[in-house]
């Protein structure tokens, strides 16, 4: 991803947290540069049995790299899509069987597991497609890549393309998808659902922690592992590992993980309006589609401009204060006057000093607003927003 560059302590913290979880193969660089090639040894020592996977363009050379610094598996990328052999590649479909057959079966010499790629599938002519597959399959490689390279792909279509591949050629098949319209995660489930029509095979995912990759991203592993254990019952995940994961690669990357972001966003267990708080108090399952302890993480009810009476006494009560229901409306009306002029929630801090001016002070009219302000300056040094 633009902007990103992981160090070799990052990539290691990031490769124990995805083998908590129990991903299956990790993919990394394992030639180009001295920093990839001595991760990729350190992974390899450090890792135990899950499968490290090195990334490779169709040369031989780049692949006898990766396997010296000790990788188990390989994957060589090429581009299928006429577009790419003519204007990127400058090369015939002829020439670049040719050249994956070779690097298939000096890999498989070597004794790796060989996945191999075609990127820019999805504007690739199906036949080519097809018999790129058959080519690699007969070279002896272990797994077909498939990449959506800017992510056109729809749900239905992710089906077709998978059950086409999938009918014609008998190999594991991996996707690979991208997010340019927001689709990734779909057409991920989608390409499962297709490819779980055929007994005995296996379909691969392309994940990446928060969504990071070219672009706009990948699929993010945290939404499609908590996607397959909500609606499908695959629970082969150790999901109580994702947050802690999440948060370090937020860390690592530099790029904040956006509140309203899916899984793990800092709102996704935040009840606010009214309603809401007023439900969650009453049954979690009304506002919530699973219980935030799966994840090791605990609901969180804020006050703001839409609160209502039962979001402040539920405040209230765990700061162990009382009011009366007429103050306690008194209360809503400022924390909701307040919120919309802080534009943000507001802090404990912030509700006792509406508290302290309304119940300990005992007065309530107009003039009582600068009270408020006043007092909430008090404990608030970021206060901006008053007037």
């Amino acid at each position: 991803m633009p902007g990103v560059a992981f160090t070799g302590d990052d990539k290691l913290m990031i490769a124990g947290g995805l083998q908590q979880i129990g991903v299956e193969q990790i993919e990394t660089f394992a030639t180009y540069n001295d920093s990839d090639r001595k991760c990729a040894k350190q992974l390899r020592a450090q890792m135990g049995s899950i499968s490290i996977m090195g990334w490779n363009r169709l040369v031989k050379t780049d692949i006898s790299d990766s396997i010296g610094h000790d990788v188990d598996a390989v994957s060589v990328s090429t581009d299928t899509s006429d577009i790419s052999l003519s204007t990127k590649l400058k090369i015939t479909r002829e020439q670049q069987l040719s050249r994956l057959v070779d690097c298939i079966e000096f890999a498989k010499d070597h004794g790796v597991y060989v996945c191999f790629n075609a990127g820019d599938a999805t504007r690739t002519d199906l036949s080519y497609l097809i018999e790129f597959a058959e080519t690699g399959l007969d070279a002896g490689a272990d797994r077909f890549r498939i990449c959506d390279t800017i992510g056109i792909l729809t749900p239905s279509t992710s089906a077709r393309l998978v059950h086409s591949l999938m009918s014609r050629v008998d190999i594991d098949l991996e996707f690979h998808a991208h997010n340019d319209f927001g689709l990734a995660v779909a057409n991920a489930l989608s390409a499962c659902e297709a490819a779980s029509a055929f007994d005995g095979r296996r379909i691969w995912i392309s994940t990446t922690i928060n969504g990071l990759g070219e672009r706009a991203g990948n699929v993010p592993l945290e939404v499609l592992v908590m996607n397959l254990r909500t609606h499908y019952g695959l629970a082969k995940y150790n999901v109580e590992h994702i947050v802690s994961l999440c948060r370090g690669v937020e860390r690592a990357s530099g790029l904040r993980i956006p509140l309203n972001y899916p899984i793990v966003g800092g709102n996704m267990f935040t009840h606010k309006s009214g309603i809401h708080v007023d439900g969650i108090l009453k049954d979690p399952h009304l506002y919530e589609a699973f219980d935030p302890s799966i994840l090791g993480v605990s609901r969180q009810i804020v006050i703001g401009k839409h609160s209502g009476s039962a979001s402040i006494k539920h405040k209230l009560k765990l700061l162990e204060l009382d009011a009366s229901a007429d103050a306690v409306e008194r209360i809503r009306i400022e924390v909701n006057r307040i919120g919309e002029l802080k534009k943000d929630n507001l802090t404990d801090s912030e509700l006792i000093a509406i508290y302290r001016t309304i119940v300990e002070d005992g007065a309530f009219r107009d003039s009582t607003h600068a009270d408020i302000e006043t007092r909430i300056s008090a404990v608030d040094a970021n206060n901006e927003w008053k007037h």
